[in-house]
C-alpha cells in the first residue's frame, strides 16, 4: 500500500484555497490545513484529536450523516451542502462542505472534509482537488499489482477494482479477458458491485466479441460510452440499451485493454446513479486504469509462462521432481490432517528403454517419451500427479486413495495406456511396457523421502520378475532391512530344496459333508521360525520377483501331491491352484501347467486354477487369451476373493470361467449384516444363471453355514469345516 507523508499531503492540498480536513473511520481529525486559521480561527495543530462532528451544529447532524451513509460504506465523493460550524470564538457560522469517503490517505485518515465560504466554492479547486485523489488512487491502483506475490493475483485484481470503484460515479465495476481457450470469447475475469445503489442484474460470466455492437467495438479498438437515458436507442444498439435498461444502469464506460498491440479485454464501468454521465475527466481515469490492469496482466501471464516453464519437463511438458515434491508434500498435508483417504505413490519405469535409444538414436527417444507422457496425461484422473523424474523413470502420486488395491488398480489403468504400439517421429511401431514399484499410506507423517525409498525398492522388484509387471510394497518387511535380506536369501535357498511344503484345505458339500474339493496353500519350513503361512512370505516373494518360481513349485508339487486321492471313492474331484498375476503373463505360463499334469498323471479336468480380481485387471487382454488357452485343454478357472475387486460382473461375463469363490469379508458379516447376506444371494443367483459353482470361504461358525444353505449356496471351505493339513492327512481318510 502506497501511504503519502504529512508533508507531502501538505504540498498536494497546498494549491487548494479551501480548507481540507483528514478524518480516520470514526471522524477524529488527524491533519488540516493551515487554511483552517483564515476560515475557523483554529490553529491547525489544536483540532488534531477531535471529532469532527463536535463542530456542527446539532440542526446540521442529520443533514451531514444523510450524506456520509447513502453510500453504505462504499468509496465516494459526496458533494454537499451549508452548514453551520462553531469557529474558535464560540460563534456559529455557516459554510459549505463536501466529503470524500474511504479516500485510504493512510496513515492520515480515509475520510476528507472540505470547507469554504458559502458562495466561494472554487469549482477549479475542486477539480483540482479531485484530479489529484484521483492520480493518488491510480498510483494505489498499480502498487496493489506490484505488491502482490503471483498466486495472489486475482486477489489483487479484485483489490484493484475496489480501489477504482472509490470514484464517485462508479456503482459496478468489472475487467474482461479474451478467453484463452477460445478468442472469440470474453470472460468476466473480476468484477466490484457497489453495496448501494447497484445495478440489478449480474453481469453473464462469458460473452462472444461478436455478439453484440459493444463487444465488436471493443474488439476493434474501440472506447464505448452509452447512456440510458439517451433520446432512444442508437442504431444498432439496442440490445445494449435493453439491457441497460433492465439493469437499472444509467450508464456505461467501456475501455479496451490491448497487449503485445492486440486486443486482450476491457474495463468496464457502470453507475446507477441518476443521471450519471462520463466526462473526458472520468475517460481519461478509466483509460489510465484499463492500461495499468493490461500491463499486469501481461506479467501475470509472463510469470505464469516462466513458473510453468520452471516446474515443467522440457522433454515430455509433465510436472518436474520440484513441481512434484510439492504436489507430494500437500497431499501427505491433506492426509495428516483427515482431509484424505490415503496416499499412492507409483515409481515407473519403461522397459527397454535403453534399447530404443542405442538402436534408434536419442531423437527418437526423447519423441518416446513426449508420446509416453501424453498418452498417459490423456489416461490419467483429475487426482493424480504425474512427473518425470529423470531419463526414463516416471512419477505418479495417486492422491485421496483408500488402499492398496485402489491404488493398484488406477495405476494399472493406467499403465495400460501403453499398450497401444507407438510410432515416435515416424519409426516403429515400438510396443512399450513399463515395471513399476508402488508404495501406499494411511499416515500422513510418512515422509515423502521414505515414500520414493520404498517405491523404489518395489519398482526394482518389479524389474527382477522380468519387466511389465506392478511390484507392490509391503511395509512389513521394510521394518529390518537386514531380516528382509536374510529372509530372501533364506527363501532362495528353500525354493532350491524342500524347505517349502504344500497343504491343502478341504472344501465340502454342506448338503452331504462331502469333500469335494481340495485348496493347495504354501507353507514355509523355516529353519528359526518353524512353519510359516503363505501370508507370512509371499509378500516376499512377490516384492524379490520369486513368485513366478514359487508358483510353479506350488503347481507342480500340489498335483504330484494331490494326484492319488483325487477322483477317488471318496476324495475329492478338484484340486485349486492360486495363480499371481506375474505367472499369468509368463509366454510359457499355459506349457507350465500342461508339463505339471503330465509330470503328475493328472487329467486337466481335476485341476482348477484361481485368480484374484486385482490378478486379472493388471492385464485382461492376457488374462483372456491365456483362459482360452486352459479351458481348451480341460482346466477349471476361478475367481477367488470375489466381490472385492472393481469389476466382478464384467469378468464373469467376458472370461471362461467354472467357478467362483465368495470373500470371506462377506461370509463373516452373514449373521449381523443384512447388505453382506444380499450380496451373497446376488453372487449365488448370478453364477448359477452362468452355470458356474460357488463355494463360500472362511465358514467358521454353525450359523453362517445355515444361512449359506438358505441362501442356496452348498459348497464352502473354512476352519468350521477343517483346517488346511498336509496331503497325507487327507489320503488317510479317503478310501481309495
Amino acid at each position: 500500500m502506497i501511504r503519502i507523508r504529512r508533508d507531502a499531503l501538505a504540498v498536494m492540498f497546498g494549491y487548494v484555497d479551501e480548507t481540507i480536513l483528514c478524518c480516520d473511520s470514526t471522524g477524529v481529525i488527524r491533519f488540516a490545513t493551515d487554511s483552517l486559521r483564515d476560515l475557523l480561527g483554529y490553529d491547525p495543530g489544536s483540532v488534531v484529536g477531535e471529532n469532527v462532528l463536535d463542530f456542527v451544529h446539532a440542526d446540521h447532524l442529520v443533514d451531514l450523516f444523510t450524506g456520509m451513509t447513502r453510500w453504505e460504506g462504499r468509496r465516494g465523493n459526496i458533494r454537499g451542502e451549508t452548514i453551520q460550524v462553531r469557529d474558535s470564538g464560540g460563534e456559529w457560522r455557516r459554510v459549505h462542505y463536501d466529503v470524500v469517503v474511504e479516500a485510504d490517505l493512510e496513515p492520515l485518515g480515509s475520510i476528507v472534509v472540505t470547507l469554504a465560504e458559502p458562495g466561494a466554492v472554487d469549482e477549479a479547486a475542486r477539480e483540482l482537488r479531485s484530479r489529484s485523489l484521483t492520480e493518488h488512487r491510480m498510483l494505489r491502483l498499480a502498487s496493489a499489482f506490484l505488491e502482490v506475490p503471483y498466486a495472489d493475483f486475482e486477489q489483487g485484481l479484485d483489490s484493484a477494482l475496489g480501489i477504482l470503484a472509490g470514484l464517485s460515479w462508479v456503482t459496478r465495476a468489472s475487467v474482461w479477458t479474451v478467453d484463452d481457450l477460445d478468442r472469440g470469447y470474453l470472460t468476466r475475469r473480476a468484477t466490484w458491485t457497489a453495496p448501494a445503489n447497484a445495478p440489478t442484474v449480474d453481469l453473464p460470466g462469458r460473452i462472444g466479441t461478436d455478439a453484440l455492437m459493444l463487444t465488436r467495438r471493443l474488439a476493434a479498438g474501440e472506447e464505448v460510452h452509452l447512456a440510458h437515458r439517451d433520446d432512444g436507442p442508437r442504431p444498432g444498439w439496442e440490445t445494449e440499451h435493453a439491457v441497460l435498461a433492465s439493469a437499472g444502469t444509467e450508464s456505461l464506460l467501456a475501455v479496451p485493454m490491448t497487449a503485445h498491440g492486440h486486443f486482450s479485454g476491457a474495463v468496464v464501468i457502470e453507475s446507477a446513479l441518476e443521471g450519471a454521465s462520463y466526462d473526458a475527466t472520468h475517460t481519461s481515469t478509466v483509460r489510465a486504469a484499463a492500461a495499468i490492469i493490461a500491463q499486469a496482466l501481461v506479467r501475470h501471464e509472463a510469470e505464469r509462462r516462466l513458473i510453468e516453464q520452471a516446474r515443467s519437463d522440457r522433454v515430455t511438458g509433465l510436472s518436474n521432481r520440484w513441481a512434484f515434491d510439492e504436489a507430494l508434500d500437500r497431499a501427505l498435508a491433506r492426509l495428516q490432517r483427515g482431509d484424505s483417504l490415503g496416499v499412492g505413490l507409483g515409481l515407473v519405469d519403461l522397459d527397454r528403454f535403453k534399447v530404443v535409444n542405442d538402436s534408434l538414436g536419442h531423437a527418437v527417444g526423447d519423441h518416446l517419451l513426449a508420446d509416453v507422457a501424453s498418452r498417459l496425461r490423456s489416461a490419467a484422473d483429475d487426482s493424480m500427479v504425474i512427473a518425470r523424474l529423470g531419463g526414463d523413470e516416471l512419477l505418479v502420486l495417486l492422491d485421496d486413495s483408500p488402499d492398496r488395491s485402489d491404488a493398484h488398480w488406477r495405476l494399472a489403468t493406467l499403465l495400460d495406456a501403453l499398450r497401444v504400439p507407438f510410432t515416435p517421429g515416424g519409426a516403429g511401431p515400438l510396443v512399450m511396457t513399463a515395471s513399476a514399484g508402488l508404495v501406499h499410506t494411511h499416515d500422513g507423517h510418512t515422509t515423502a523421502g521414505e515414500l520414493l525409498r520404498r517405491a523404489d525398492v518395489a519398482m526394482y522388484a518389479a524389474k527382477g520378475r522380468g519387466g511389465d509387471a506392478i511390484a507392490l510394497d509391503d511395509p512389513a518387511t521394510d521394518v529390518d532391512d537386514v531380516l528382509h535380506l536374510r529372509r530372501e536369501v533364506d527363501l532362495r535357498e528353500a525354493l532350491g530344496s524342500d524347505g517349502l511344503e504344500v497343504h491343502f484345505q478341504g472344501e465340502w458339500d454342506l448338503t452331504t459333508d462331502r469333500l469335494v474339493g481340495a485348496e493347495a496353500l504354501a507353507r514355509w519350513n523355516h529353519p528359526t521360525e518353524g512353519l510359516l503361512a503363505a501370508g507370512e512370505f509371499i509378500p516376499l516373494a512377490e516384492a524379490t520377483g520369486l513368485i513366478d518360481r514359487l508358483g510353479h513349485r506350488v503347481l507342480r508339487d500340489a498335483c504330484r501331491a494331490a494326484r492319488p486321492w483325487l477322483g477317488t471313492r471318496n476324495g475329492p474331484e478338484v484340486l485349486r491352484v492360486n495363480v499371481a498375476s506375474s505367472q499369468l503373463r509368463r509366454p510359457d505360463f499355459v506349457h507350465q501347467v500342461v508339463d505339471a499334469l503330465a509330470d503328475a498323471g493328472l487329467p486337466p479336468r481335476h485341476l482348477c486354477l484361481e485368480l484374484t480380481e486385482s490378478t486379472l485387471l493388471v492385464d485382461p487382454a492376457a488374462a483372456a487369451t491365456r483362459f482360452e488357452q486352459l479351458r481348451e485343454i480341460g482346466v477349471g478357472l476361478a475367481i477367488d476373493d470375489f466381490g472385492t475387486g472393481y469389476s466382478s460382473i464384467l469378468q464373469l461375463k467376458r472370461l471362461p470361467l467354472t467357478a467362483v469363490k465368495v470373500d470371506r469379508s462377506f461370509v463373516s458379516g452373514l449373521a449381523r449384516a443384512s447388505s453382506d447376506r444380499a450380496i451373497v444371494a446376488a453372487t449365488v443367483s448370478m453364477a448359477r444363471g452362468l452355470g458356474l459353482d460357488v463355494t463360500a470361504e472362511g465358514v467358521e461358525t454353525e450359523t453362517q453355514r445355515e444361512i449359506l444353505l438358505e441362501l442356496g449356496c452348498t459348497r464352502a471351505q473354512g476352519f468350521l469345516l477343517s483346517r488346511p493339513e498336509p496331503a497325507a492327512a487327507i489320503a488317510s481318510r479317503v478310501v481309495t
